[in-house]
C-alpha cells in the first residue's frame, strides 16, 4: 500500500527516539518512547506511546496557526500503519492539551 510518506534518519533522544517525516508539503517529527512491561519474556512488550509533531514556521507559530488537526493524514496514516502490525495489541489515541496527537501502542 503507497503511503506517500519521505522519513528521514531516526534519531535518539534522552526521553526516545526522533524520526523526521514529509507528508506532501508537511513536515513532521515522529517521537517514539516506551515503557517495558518487565514481567514479559519479551524485552520489546510494553507501552510505546508515539507524539506526531507538525513542524510549523516562526510565522504560523506567533499566529497560532498550522496546527496540526485529529483529522491529519500523517496522524491516520501513522494509526494504519500500527493497525495492520499483528504484533501490536492495541492502538488508541490520546488528546493532549497542546493538540498533539498521541498514539500509545501496547
Amino acid at each position: 500500500m503507497e503511503r506517500d510518506v519521505e522519513v528521514c534518519q531516526p534519531y535518539q533522544e534522552d526521553w526516545g527516539w526522533e524520526l523526521p517525516a514529509m507528508r506532501e508539503s508537511d513536515s513532521y517529527y515522529l517521537c517514539m518512547s516506551g515503557n517495558s512491561d518487565e514481567s514479559s519474556t519479551n524485552k520489546d512488550e510494553g507501552e510505546w506511546g508515539i507524539i506526531i509533531e507538525k513542524r510549523r514556521s516562526i510565522k504560523q507559530r506567533l499566529r497560532g496557526t498550522g496546527k496540526i488537526a485529529a483529522n491529519d493524514r500523517m496522524v491516520s496514516t501513522i494509526e494504519e500503519i500500527l493497525r495492520a502490525e499483528p504484533t501490536i495489541q492495541e492502538v488508541h489515541r490520546e488528546e493532549s492539551g497542546t493538540a498533539v496527537p498521541h498514539v500509545p501502542v501496547a
